[in-house]
This record gives structure tokens, C-alpha cells and sequence, in this order.
């Protein structure tokens, strides 16, 4: 076998090789595996991993990494829920909800899903379903150009730490999760995921080697946020 024999069939295994784990890796990124959060710490990959189910059911992959904006297609899907559930009119243009979204956010980010509640709900399931949402509309608010970097982590940490008061553990949040998600679309409501999500499904999240439901430490110490608290947002609305 001559040598330029030997070094096109060298070239052909890298080449093999490399292919088969970029698959491999756009397979775990579309799944949401661990491998897909790099938002920059642990804080805050954990802060977004609370809205994983809707987050890598809608975007795959891009949730928790670098953003480099929405294309037209979900732009076009997410501005009107956004928009809806921030409390702002959907007839806005971009520029208005820019100059309006940053002090609403900091006003009401806390009872958004939570105003109006039904009398059948069950409280913590409701909490659980409303850090979920806040986390996936504030970062898909950010996707948009909508807030900026700082006012979107005072948010989303400040949501994370609500979150990790109210329940013990991944499996405790998830379990919670998807008992409001089965009370919102009960109601007749629909999202992007389009579809409750069970019990048994939530604990085998939290029991898969690459899930970050699994992965993440649910008592990790989480970053102090800034200029949002509840307290400071109440007295504002005052």
C-alpha cells in the first residue's frame, strides 16, 4: 500500500470520526442535554434550566447558549405570547416595547401567571408553572432585543431564587411544574409546547445522566441580583 494510499484512508477515519461527533453533538444540544447550557456561569445556566421542557420543545439548543437573535419564522410565534404575557399590547412596535418592557418587568415579573388564579389551583403547582414561564418569556424577550443583558439576569436570577425557596429539589420543582401545566391547559390554553407534561416523564428528567434536571445541583448558590427585588418593584407600583 503506497503512502498517499495510507494518508487518504487516514484522512478518511478523521474525517469519519469528526462527522459521526458532530452529529452526535447536535443531537445532545437539540435534546437539551447538558452540553447545550453555556450561558456563562452555573447560576445562570441553572436560572434557565427552570423553563427546560417548553425552552428545548420550542428553540433546540439555543435557549441556554450564545443568542444571536430569533429568526423570522419564531419571531413571528414568540412576539404575541411574549408580548401577551408580559402585560403589554401586541400592536406594539419593537422600539415601544423597548422603551416600555424593563420597568414593567421590574414592576410585575413576580405576579405574572399568578394574578388571577382559578379556585381549583393548586397553590405551589401554580408558583412552579409561573417561574417556568417568567424564565422562558424574559429570555426570549432578551432573543428578540427586547431588554437588555443586565435587566434580563436581574429577572431571571431573582425568578431562580424565588424558585429554589419554594421547592426542595428538581424533582419536587418538576413534579409541581407539571401539575400547573396540567391545571393551565385545562382551562383550555396552549402554548408552544402544546401538551401537559406527566409525572412519570418529570421523574425520568431527573434520573437521565444528561439531563440538567439531573445534572444540576437544585441548592447550588445562586448570584445575588440587583435594582429588582419584589419589595423595591411593590413600592414603585404603589
Amino acid at each position: 500500500m503506497s503512502g498517499w494510499t495510507i494518508f487518504a484512508l487516514v484522512i478518511a477515519l478523521i474525517y469519519w470520526v469528526l462527522r459521526g461527533g458532530f452529529k452526535r453533538l447536535k443531537a445532545a444540544k437539540a435534546r437539551g442535554d447538558m452540553i447545550s447550557y453555556s450561558a456563562g456561569s452555573p447560576e445562570r445556566n441553572w436560572a434557565l434550566a427552570l423553563a427546560h421542557p417548553t425552552a428545548y420543545h420550542a428553540m433546540q439548543g439555543g435557549f441556554a447558549s450564545d443568542l444571536y437573535g430569533a429568526d423570522d419564522a419564531l419571531a413571528k410565534q414568540l412576539r404575541p405570547m411574549i408580548l401577551h404575557h408580559l402585560g403589554l399590547r401586541t400592536d406594539l412596535s419593537d422600539e415601544q416595547v423597548r422603551l416600555q418592557l424593563p420597568d414593567a418587568l421590574r414592576q410585575r415579573w413576580f405576579m405574572l401567571d399568578l394574578q388571577r388564579p382559578s379556585r381549583s389551583d393548586e397553590p405551589r403547582a401554580a408558583m412552579a408553572f409561573a417561574c417556568a414561564r417568567v424564565t422562558f418569556f424574559v429570555r426570549c424577550a432578551h432573543l428578540l432585543g427586547w431588554v437588555d443583558e443586565d435587566a434580563q439576569w436581574q429577572v431571571l436570577m431573582l425568578n431562580a431564587q424565588r424558585a429554589q425557596q419554594c421547592f426542595g429539589s428538581w424533582l419536587d420543582f418538576g413534579q409541581a411544574y407539571a401539575q400547573g401545566r396540567a391545571q393551565w391547559v385545562g382551562t383550555g390554553r396552549s402554548d408552544v409546547l402544546g401538551k401537559v407534561v406527566t409525572p412519570e416523564e418529570v421523574a425520568q428528567w431527573v434520573t437521565e445522566e444528561q439531563h440538567p434536571w439531573h445534572v444540576m445541583d437544585w441548592n447550588l448558590v445562586l448570584e445575588p441580583a440587583v435594582d429588582a427585588a419584589p419589595e423595591a418593584a411593590m413600592a414603585q407600583a404603589a
